[in-house]
C-alpha cells in the first residue's frame, strides 16, 4: 500500500503534464518534499493527500491509500522505523521483554538473533544506529520504560546480560537518557499489551510504532499517536523512579554476577 500510494502519485501527476517542480510548486512545497514522497524515502501525511485530492480532483482516492498504507505491518520494517527515528528530538520506548535497540550491547544483538541466522549487516546496521544517542548538538532525549521482565532474561551465556544490564547503567547517566522499570511483582498494567516506541521530531509532528509477530506497524495517524502517547504515559506512571530503577538493574545485575544459577 504504501508503495501504490507512491506509484498513483507519481501516475497522476505525468497525467497532469507536470514534473516534479511543478507539482511542487502547485502545492507549495518543494522538488524534494515530492521526490521523497514519490520514492518512498518519505511518506505523506493526510493533509497532503488531502491537497493531492483536490488539486488531481480524485474524490479521497489519495486519502483512502493513506489510511491504508499507515496501517499496513511492515516486514521490512528497520528502513522505515529507523528514518524517523534519526530525525527524531524525543523517543519514547516501553519493551516488556526485551532491551530496547538503542542501549543493546552487540552480545545481546547477537544472542537475541534467531538461531544459527547471526546477519552480521544488520548487527553492523543496529551499531550504527545507536550513535544518535552521542551525535553533536542535538542528541534526542530519550524515554525508556523496561518491564522487569527484560531486565531478568538471560540468554545462555550469563555474561552477555551482566554486560548489557552495566551498559543501562552507563546509559542511564547520559543526561537526556532516562530508564524506568515496572516490577513484576506490581502485577498486571497496560504494557502487557506489548511493546510500542512515540517518536516526536523537531517541528512536533510524531510518528508511532508498534510491533507485531512477522513486522510492526508505523502509525502517523496523528490521533492514534496521540492515543499510543498517552498509554506510554499510563504505563510510565506504574513504573519506579530513575534511581529506583537504577537500584534494581544494580541489584539484578550483582545477583547474576555472583550467582549465575539464581
Amino acid at each position: 500500500m504504501r508503495a501504490q500510494l507512491a506509484y498513483t502519485m507519481r501516475l497522476w501527476r505525468e497525467i497532469k503534464g507536470l514534473s516534479q517542480d511543478g507539482l511542487a510548486k502547485e502545492l507549495y512545497t518543494t522538488r524534494e518534499t515530492v521526490t521523497a514522497y514519490e520514492t518512498q524515502r518519505n511518506r505523506p501525511d493526510q493533509e497532503f493527500c488531502k491537497k493531492l485530492d483536490e488539486f488531481f480532483g480524485t474524490g479521497e482516492l489519495f486519502q483512502g491509500l493513506w489510511h491504508h498504507a499507515q496501517r499496513e505491518h511492515l516486514r521490512e520494517w528497520f528502513e522505515a522505523y529507523v528514518a524517523h527515528e534519526n530525525e527524531s528530538s524525543e523517543i519514547r520506548t516501553f519493551q516488556p521483554l526485551y532491551i530496547p535497540g538503542l542501549l543493546q550491547t552487540e552480545g545481546y544483538m547477537r544472542a537475541t538473533s534467531p538461531k544459527g541466522r547471526v546477519d552480521e549487516e544488520l548487527i553492523a546496521r543496529r551499531l550504527a544506529r545507536r550513535d544518535i544517542l552521542t551525535r553533536d548538538g542535538d542528541p534526542p532525549h530519550l524515554f525508556v520504560v523496561l518491564d522487569h521482565a527484560a531486565i531478568l532474561r538471560r540468554s545462555r551465556d550469563g555474561g552477555v546480560i551482566v554486560e548489557q544490564l552495566h551498559h543501562l547503567l552507563c546509559a542511564g547517566e547520559m543526561p537526556q537518557v532516562h530508564i524506568q522499570a515496572v516490577r513484576i511483582s506490581d502485577g498486571w498494567y497496560r504494557g502487557l499489551d506489548g511493546p510500542m516506541v512515540v517518536l516526536t521530531k523537531p517541528d512536533r509532528h510524531r510518528v508511532g510504532y508498534v510491533e507485531a509477530q512477522f513486522g510492526g506497524r508505523l502509525i502517523e495517524d496523528q490521533a492514534e499517536v496521540a492515543r499510543l502517547g498517552i498509554r506510554f504515559d499510563e504505563i510510565r506512571c506504574q513504573a519506579l523512579s530513575e534511581e529506583a530503577s537504577r537500584a534494581l538493574i544494580q541489584k539484578t545485575m550483582e545477583t547474576m554476577r555472583h550467582d549465575p544459577l539464581a
